[in-house]
């Protein structure tokens, strides 16, 4: 390509300078230098072009790979970054799928617990109903022993007073039949 590159300048320089060794750049009153200067022109363009195709080519070349693996780079870290966000918005999916089982076992735990408590609650009633009437039992059990023992005592006293009645009911009649008898008695003593 360089040497392409050259032979074209060089051509380029020579048609150029031709027409002026001719003898026609004179009489048209130019510049009797002008076929040098395009001479010097194409050579300067020439070694331009072979330093271009020489070191540019390679710097380019290496620039652009540069380039290529920077680009190839980013893509990997957009790559990764993507896949990365994946994880991130699984993590996230996944921890609102957590959230809502927790919040199910919570409520599920609670009503569980309320159930226990509602359950503990109607045997500590049942215990309470359970000793109050044990306790009204007992009461009631305690009362007619009393009202027997006072039946009994009242009886008892009753009875006293009857056969305290009775006794001196059978005292006083015999006291009196004593007195009869002793006055009959008093009377045939005195016969």
């Amino acid at each position: 390509m360089t040497r392409a590159l050259c032979f074209l300048a060089i051509a380029a320089a020579l048609a150029f300078a031709a027409p002026e060794a001719g003898g026609h750049g004179e009489a048209h009153g130019g510049d009797p230098y002008l076929g040098y200067k395009w001479f010097n022109f194409a050579i300067l363009a020439a070694g331009l072009g072979y330093l271009v195709a020489k070191f540019g080519g390679p710097a380019l070349r290496g620039q652009q790979q540069s380039i290529l693996r920077k680009l190839d780079e980013a893509q990997k870290k957009a790559a990764e970054t993507e896949r990365r966000s994946k994880q991130v918005e699984e993590k996230v999916a996944g921890l609102e799928k957590e959230i809502e089982a927790l919040r199910r076992r919570a409520a599920e735990e609670m009503a569980v617990e309320a159930r226990q408590m509602e359950e503990e609650t109607k045997r500590l009633l049942e215990k309470v109903e359970q000793q109050a009437q044990l306790e009204i039992a007992s009461a009631v059990d305690h009362a007619k022993k009393e009202l027997r023992a006072m039946a009994a005592d009242l009886a008892v006293e009753m009875a006293a007073q009857r056969l305290a009645a009775e006794v001196r009911q059978g005292a006083q009649e015999r006291l009196v039949e004593r007195f009869i008898r002793s006055l009959g008695d008093g009377r045939g003593g005195r016969n």
